[in-house]
């Protein structure tokens, strides 16, 4: 299986937003030092991509691209981080996400699924920073960069299934707001770019070449140990 590199572009991209969004922030508040959990939900996005296939033996076939419709779906996830009490934390997290896909009409014969789908499962490290907007010991800004394996991003479409692996970069905003001692909700916006991606047809011959970057808006419960 062909893998490709993620762009340099897309890393130099994810650390400007990063950068900036540190040298316009407010001194970071000290925050509590220690091990700490969330679960994630989420709204997961993609735009619309154009896909390159090979192999395929149904009509049409040879090298041809077509556009993939997608839509929104849903994000769950879990991390495991470590707040090191000065603002900064690093954490380990495993994310599940899909948007629902069109059939581009290249598919091998099939039945035409109602539970099309382009989802990938992630294992990322993540450096986080708070930062102080709101002036309150409750509620803490924040801003991070991590790096993600795909350990599989899999296409459902027309009956037919394809998947791959990639690497890829995300940046990382959001809130937490302190419920409790020890328990925190946590909102946030995120956004991962694994550039090209390669996956082949899981039964029979055929592969596909295209973008893989969502979006997507999570909320999550977090709990201090």
């Amino acid at each position: 299986m062909t893998r490709h590199p993620t762009p340099n572009r897309s890393l130099r991209r994810a650390a400007l937003c990063l950068g900036l969004a540190l040298a316009a922030a407010p001194v970071a508040q000290a925050s509590d030092e220690g091990l700490y959990a969330t679960a994630l939900l989420g709204l997961a996005n993609q735009s619309d991509q154009t896909l390159t296939w090979s192999g395929i033996t149904a009509p049409p076939s040879g090298n041809q691209s077509r556009n993939l419709a997608l839509d929104s779906g849903l994000l769950g996830g879990g991390a495991l981080g470590w707040a090191f009490g000065n603002g900064w934390r690093v954490e380990g997290e495993f994310v599940y996400q899909s948007v629902g896909a069109g059939n581009p009409g290249f598919a091998a014969p099939g039945p035409q699924g109602n539970g099309d789908n382009f989802a990938s499962t992630s294992a990322a490290v993540n450096l986080l920073y708070d930062v102080d907007l709101f002036g309150s010991d409750k509620a803490k800004t924040y801003v991070g960069l991590g790096y993600a394996r795909l350990t599989e991003v899999d296409m459902d479409i027309g009956g037919s299934s394809y998947s791959g692996t990639g690497d890829g970069f995300q940046v990382l905003f959001g809130a937490r707001y302190d419920l409790g001692e020890n328990l925190f909700m946590d909102a946030g916006v995120r956004w991962l770019d694994a550039g090209k991606v390669t996956l082949d047809a899981e039964r029979g011959n055929g592969r596909i070449e295209t973008d893989y970057a969502p979006w997507a808006l999570t909320v999550g419960l977090g709990w201090r140990f």
